[in-house]
């Protein structure tokens, strides 16, 4: 489809190089495809961020091994320090460590659970209706927003310590998007079909497959004995009386 459209197209232009321009065209038109499907599957885009990830790593993790890096230590370190404060002892480093933990899971917990609702109840035109009142929404975001920012600049300095908080940090992380991952889950229905027809998007399915669920049916229920020559009064809903 997209071919012929485009090959049409070319035809119509009536250029001299007619056969190149329409294969150029149709190519970067297959490339544009490809890119909108490829950022319609977040599966596809999960196995190419994962992929990117390890090599990252990978490389980095060389670099740094190859200099001596005091980032690739584990537990206590002269050669680390974290606001000019040497973390050399395993009262220090375990005080770091359980408060990399606190602050990750509660930091992943308050995200998942106010992020979402700031932009989909506070943020989305579409819905009119708050749980609270104006100022305490406004106090809410407030309050986020200064957590955040003050959070996010020592988890930072943190994980960029040795790479055992940023262990730490990820493990907490996981565990918590683990649990709160499952509250968004409940109660959906996996269904690619419905999906589909819910984002407007052409269908995967095999051909057969059709909205005629989602079709308007106009159900009649029988009707008494009218006089001859006088029609049934139809109801406010268009549905016929009894």
């Amino acid at each position: 489809m997209v071919r012929d459209t485009w090959f049409g197209l070319c035809v119509l232009a009536g250029s001299a190089n007619r056969d190149d321009v329409c294969v150029d065209v149709y190519n970067k038109a297959r490339a544009c495809a490809m890119c909108q499907s490829l950022f319609d599957d977040k599966r596809v885009i999960t196995a190419f961020i994962l992929v990117w990830t390890i090599v990252s790593s990978a490389v980095f993790c060389a670099i740094m091994v190859d200099d001596n890096s005091p980032f690739l230590n584990f537990g206590p370190s002269d050669r680390t320090v974290l606001f000019g404060v040497k973390l050399d002892t395993w009262g220090i480093w375990w005080c770091v460590a359980i408060y990399t933990f606190v602050s990750t899971a509660v930091a992943a917990y308050a995200s998942d659970s106010i992020v979402p609702w700031i932009t989909n109840t506070v943020q989305d035109h579409k819905t009119q209706y708050i749980p609270y009142s104006k100022w305490t929404c406004l106090f809410i975001i407030q309050v986020f927003t200064c957590y955040a920012v003050i959070m996010s600049v020592i988890g930072l300095f943190v994980a960029l310590t040795q790479v055992d908080f940023m262990l730490i940090r990820l493990t907490a992380d996981l565990l918590v998007n683990h649990f709160t991952t499952f509250f968004f889950l409940k109660g959906k229905t996996v269904n690619l079909r419905r999906y589909n027809l819910h984002q407007r998007k052409p269908l995967t399915e095999a051909p057969g497959s059709s909205d005629e669920e989602f079709e308007e049916i106009v159900v009649t229920t029988p009707r008494a004995e009218q006089p001859a020559g006088k029609a049934p009064a139809p109801d406010a809903m268009g549905v016929q009386g009894l």
